[in-house]
């Protein structure tokens, strides 16, 4: 249900999908929909939590790779926390609208974060201990570099002239590379270190 019901708000929108469109998409009665979710609001907190496990998964596979040092674990930690696809996109877009703020709120209970600060912040923790970084507190560094990134990079996307911009001109895309810069210049200063180098991904 909750696969089929991602793809129903991705396809038709969160307000046109009806729960009697899920369960009929899936072949299950409502009374079984109501017995693994309160709303159609329940549904949607589970496909943001699927999002964050993967994320979860994705965080741990880079902090256990051994070919890659500190620096270039978080950038592509960094990288994995701020990709989204075309399809996320329309979600993560019906979540930030003014009107849905409630549900917003509702949905920040899941505590995105939970799970993927502590990774990141263990291999900040080895960078220090190889004086890569210079780090007093690596997990609250983690949750306000993952808060910072996020708001920043997300509000790109849900900005719809950057976006059209970014279509257009996708290998000339000047505010792409001030978020570069951005994201370098901030990742310099929390982890106490000079010439970092942060390599964005499109």
């Amino acid at each position: 249900m909750i696969d089929t019901a991602e793809q129903l708000f991705i396809a038709q929108g969160y307000e046109q999908t009806s729960i009697s469109d899920i369960v009929r998409e899936v072949n299950v009665s409502q009374g079984a929909f109501y017995y693994y979710f309160e709303s159609k609001e329940d549904v949607l907190v589970a496909v943001i939590e699927k999002k964050i496990a993967l994320m979860e998964n994705d965080f741990q596979q880079i902090a256990d790779r051994s070919d890659l040092d500190e620096a270039a674990k978080l950038n592509s930690m960094i990288n994995s926390f701020i990709s989204i696809s075309t399809s996320e996109k329309t979600i993560h877009g019906y979540i930030h609208q003014a009107k849905n703020a409630a549900l917003h709120r509702k949905l920040m209970k899941v505590r995105p974060f939970a799970g993927i600060a502590p990774l990141m912040a263990g291999v900040i923790s080895k960078g220090c201990d190889k004086g890569r970084f210079d780090v007093v507190r690596p997990l609250e560094t983690s949750y306000l570099l993952l808060m910072m990134i996020g708001y920043a990079y997300h509000m790109f996307h849900l900005n719809e002239a950057f976006r059209e911009s970014n279509d257009e001109n996708p290998e000339n895309n000047e505010f792409q590379e001030s978020m570069r810069i951005a994201m370098e210049d901030l990742l310099e200063r929390a982890l106490g270190v000079c010439n970092y180098k942060f390599i964005l991904k499109h």
